[in-house]
């Protein structure tokens, strides 16, 4: 069975904490592969700023040249809201080879009681929770003995603070790969309308 790594969420933006938990959480599982998964209608947020198009581009942009590091349509290709176990039971019948792991930050880690079906989630997969502080979080005792709690770096990174920024015309350099703040500036995401 191949491991294979999934980072959901809106990207909105995408930016190097995702990426680092990803790289951190590859190395310490070992896992074969990782794929992001772009949510298309987030049950969670009230909207997304930038379409569900720029937000898959700016994670293939954010992942080109890492090795074992994908990007997947599968829940913009998919009508409804984008919920986790309903990807990953699409994502059984479509990888049958694959042994699925769901990596989530700290800042999901109390969040997941409120996710749609979260017994479902933890029965299709392992979840996987970065930073130790994660374990110290609120977290419902029976869903948080059922993640695993991996060691990586804090990363005080939100896409919330990042499109502030942007939409304040502040440098977010560091914050977002290079590719991705030069697609942002390109297609004038995250800034005023005028």
């Amino acid at each position: 069975m191949r491991r294979i790594g999934l980072v959901g969420g809106t990207f909105d933006p995408v930016h190097n904490g995702h990426l680092l938990l990803a790289l951190f959480a590859r190395e310490v599982i070992p896992l074969d592969e990782i794929i992001f998964v772009p949510a298309a209608d987030p049950p969670h947020k009230d909207g997304t700023r930038a379409s569900a198009a720029s937000r898959l581009a700016m994670v293939e942009y954010a992942i080109d040249g890492l090795d074992h590091f994908s990007a997947s349509r599968i829940e913009l290709d998919r009508p409804g809201k984008s919920y986790t176990v309903e990807t990953l039971r699409q994502l059984h019948t479509q990888r049958s080879d694959g042994d699925f792991y769901l990596i989530i930050g700290a800042d999901n880690v109390a969040q997941m009681s409120t996710w749609h079906d979260p017994e479902g989630i933890l029965d299709l997969c392992t979840v996987v929770a970065g930073t130790r502080l994660a374990a110290e979080a609120h977290v419902d005792p029976a869903l948080a003995s059922r993640m695993r709690f991996i060691d990586t770096p804090l990363i005080e990174l939100s896409s919330t603070q990042i499109r502030q920024r942007l939409h304040d015309d502040l440098p977010v350099r560091a914050m977002v790969p290079e590719k991705v703040e030069r697609y942002i500036r390109e297609k004038g995401l995250y800034t005023p309308c005028i």
